[in-house]
């Protein structure tokens, strides 16, 4: 897997390393900004309000981590959701935005893409590793099709998924949120496939067991 540096591997989340996950994502995220000046109590509350959103969007979900070998630490992830309709996604809570009332819905296949780090201090080549957590996440989107996936989204990965073929819309203004300004973004099904399409050396047998997952998901939930 030329795409994973030596002495790291990918695997899945599971629910009991959620708390581990998000502390991971919390620290590298106050390390890159350089916010130096926070405090116990600002990192238990970050975490607290981020535990309550993970542990709800779990069971609809699928975690795509980057681990050590020596020992077990989480240093990237990303995590795909598909909406149920008792789900209240970031986006909403964050900007206002009702999706079930935008003008261009047309779909009940309704996603969330979310929990995105890399930690700078991974070796290797960076950009493989973000292409294959992208393919991980993209892939069962795509490959359901008739979908519509929603994040939050800082500026410069906006300019590096547009660089990437991506077509990236923007719904509003940004705001400041876990130190950086943050865009609400919308992506289309048809970009993430032509991404795929463009991208397949990152395939994977695993990729389409995530595909019959979220089909089993989808079957309950909508």
């Amino acid at each position: 897997m030329h795409y994973i540096p030596e002495d790291y591997y990918l695997s899945t989340l599971q629910k009991n390393e959620i708390k581990q996950l998000l502390s991971s994502f919390i620290l590298d995220i106050y390390d890159h900004f350089d916010f130096i000046n926070f405090t116990q109590k600002d990192y238990l509350e970050e975490l607290g309000v981020l535990y309550a959103e993970d542990t709800n969007y779990f069971s609809n979900s699928v975690y795509y981590v980057l681990r050590d070998h020596k020992k077990n630490n989480i240093h990237a992830s990303i995590r795909t959701t598909l909406r149920d309709r008792n789900c209240t996604l970031p986006i909403e809570k964050l900007f206002g935005i009702k999706i079930d009332r935008l003008p261009f819905i047309e779909t009940q296949n309704i996603w969330h893409v979310g929990r995105f780090f890399i930690s700078n201090k991974i070796p290797g080549n960076r950009i493989k590793l973000l292409k294959k957590m992208l393919f991980n996440a993209f892939y069962p989107i795509a490959s359901i099709g008739n979908s519509i996936l929603f994040a939050e989204c800082d500026a410069k990965l906006i300019y590096t998924l547009r660089k990437f073929g991506i077509n990236v819309e923007t719904l509003g203004s940004s705001i400041e949120y876990i130190c950086s300004e943050t865009f609400p973004i919308c992506i289309q099904d048809d970009t993430l496939m032509s991404f795929i399409k463009k991208n397949q050396t990152y395939f994977e047998e695993e990729n389409e067991k995530d595909v019959d997952l979220f089909l089993a998901i989808k079957s309950f939930i909508i």
